[in-house]
C-alpha cells in the first residue's frame, strides 16, 4: 500500500512526523509537505507559478520526504502525479496542531489537502488536535493507525473524504469516538493594519458553545464530551454524510483501541 502523507505547516513540523509513526506498519509511506508553513490556505492551488518540489531530512530511514515550495494543495498534486506517479492508495494530511471543525475546515490547509486528494477520485482523511496535547501520544498513535487502516479497506470507495478531530486529552483521558456533523458558526474577518500602510487578515471562528446552544452531534459538541470527532463528507459539495458505512468502521476500530 502507497501512503501519501502531507500536512499543512511544512514538512519539518511534528505533526506530520507523529502521523507518519502512526502508519508506516501499514504501507510505505512517502511525505510530500509544502517547504514552509501553510496554515489557513484551504485549498489554494499556485496556478500560473513554477513549483520547486526537493529532496528533504527525513525522520525515517524507510519514509521518503518532499518539500514543496506552495500550497498543501499543491503538494497533494505534485506527490500524487509527479512523486507517485498516479501508484497512491490513500493520502493522509496532519495530525494539525489545532482544530480544524465547523466552518474552520473550509480555510483550513490541512483539510484543504484532503479535499483536493479526494477531488481526484482518491481516499483521503485529516488529522488535527487542541494546540496544546502531545502529537506524538502512545493512544493517539494507535487510534489514528486504526483509522487510516479502515481508510485503506477496500470496503471504503475512492475519493471518500474524512474529518478527525481528537478532543483534549492532557487532562482527562478520550472516553470514545463518535460520528459528528460540522457546527453552525459565525465567520468573521479582521484587518490588522500595519505600519506599511498594508493590512495583515485574521480569521475570527465563533462558535457558540453555551450548552443550551450547542447542537448535539456536531463536531464541536462532541470533542466537548471527551470524545473524538470523526465526520464523513461528500467530495463534490462537503455536505456532511451521516450514513456512512467506513466512517461507521472508523469510529467502530477507534473505540476498539480505546477501550
Amino acid at each position: 500500500m502507497n501512503i501519501l502523507v502531507t500536512n499543512d505547516d511544512g514538512f519539518d513540523n511534528p505533526g506530520v512526523w507523529a502521523l507518519v509513526n502512526a502508519v508506516r506498519h501499514l504501507g510505505k509511506v512517502t511525505v510530500v509537505a509544502p517547504a514552509e508553513n501553510k496554515s489557513g490556505v484551504g485549498t489554494a492551488i499556485s496556478f500560473r507559478q513554477s513549483l520547486k518540489i526537493n529532496s528533504a531530512p527525513s525522520r525515517f530511514d524507510d519514509v521518503d520526504c518532499f518539500a514543496v515550495s506552495g500550497t498543501p494543495a499543491d503538494s497533494v498534486i505534485l506527490g500524487i502525479e509527479h512523486v507517485l506517479n498516479h501508484d497512491v492508495d490513500v493520502v493522509l494530511s496532519g495530525i494539525n496542531p489545532g482544530f480544524n471543525t465547523s466552518r474552520n475546515m473550509f480555510i483550513s490547509g490541512t483539510f484543504g489537502a484532503a479535499i483536493v486528494a479526494a477531488a481526484k477520485g482518491y481516499k483521503a482523511c485529516a488529522f488535527s488536535m487542541d494546540h496544546g496535547d502531545i502529537l506524538d501520544d502512545e493512544v493517539i498513535a494507535k487510534v489514528t493507525g486504526a483509522i487510516a487502516a479502515e481508510l485503506l479497506s477496500e470496503e471504503t470507495p475512492q475519493a471518500g473524504l474524512y474529518n478527525v478531530n481528537y478532543p483534549m486529552f492532557r487532562y482527562d483521558p478520550i472516553l470514545s469516538a463518535e460520528a459528528a456533523k460540522p457546527a453552525v458558526s459565525d465567520f468573521k474577518m479582521y484587518l490588522n493594519p500595519h505600519s506599511d500602510g498594508g493590512f495583515e487578515v485574521f480569521s475570527g471562528l465563533q462558535i457558540v458553545i453555551d450548552s443550551e446552544q450547542l447542537e448535539p452531534g456536531t463536531d464541536v459538541e462532541v470533542l466537548t464530551r471527551d470524545r473524538i470527532a470523526i465526520s464523513a463528507v461528500e467530495g463534490p459539495t462537503l455536505n456532511y454524510i451521516h450514513d456512512d458505512p467506513t466512517m461507521h468502521r472508523m469510529i467502530a476500530a477507534a473505540n476498539k483501541v480505546i477501550g
